[in-house]
C-alpha cells in the first residue's frame, strides 16, 4: 500500500508519499522524490545543491528530534506513518489538499 498526500504551505504545493515504511518528498520544482525517512544520507547535500529548488523550510520540517524519530520508528503501518506526517506538517503550517490511498495491485488474470 502507498499513501500519497498533497499539501500547500506558503503558496507552494508539495507531496509526501508513504510507501513500504519509507517517506518520500517531492514538489513542482523537485520532481524526483527525495527520501526523508529513513533519512537519505545525502539529504542536506541535495537541499544545498538544489539552489533553493527545495525550500529550506523542508530541511527544518524534517530535521527531527530523538522523540520524533522514535515516534516514526514505532509506527507499524503506512497509515500510522501518514497520520504522523499529516500531524507534523499541520503543526508547521501546511494545509492538506488531497490524500490518495493506493492499494497494491493484484494480478487478476483468469486461468
Amino acid at each position: 500500500m502507498a499513501i500519497k498526500i498533497a499539501f500547500i504551505m506558503s503558496r507552494e504545493t508539495f507531496r509526501i508519499e508513504v510507501k513500504d515504511k519509507e517517506i518520500w518528498y517531492s514538489d513542482r520544482k523537485w520532481d524526483k522524490a527525495i527520501r526523508l525517512i529513513p533519512k537519505d544520507k545525502d539529504f542536506i547535500k541535495k537541499i544545498i545543491t538544489s539552489r533553493n529548488a527545495i525550500p529550506s523550510i523542508i530541511k527544518e520540517m524534517f530535521t527531527l528530534t530523538k522523540k520524533e524519530v522514535e515516534e516514526y520508528e514505532q509506527a507499524k503501518t503506512e497509515r500510522e506513518l501518514a497520520d504522523i506526517c499529516i500531524k507534523d506538517c499541520k503543526l508547521k503550517g501546511a494545509i492538506i489538499l488531497k490524500e490518495d490511498v493506493i492499494e497494491k495491485e493484484v494480478n487478476k488474470r483468469k486461468w
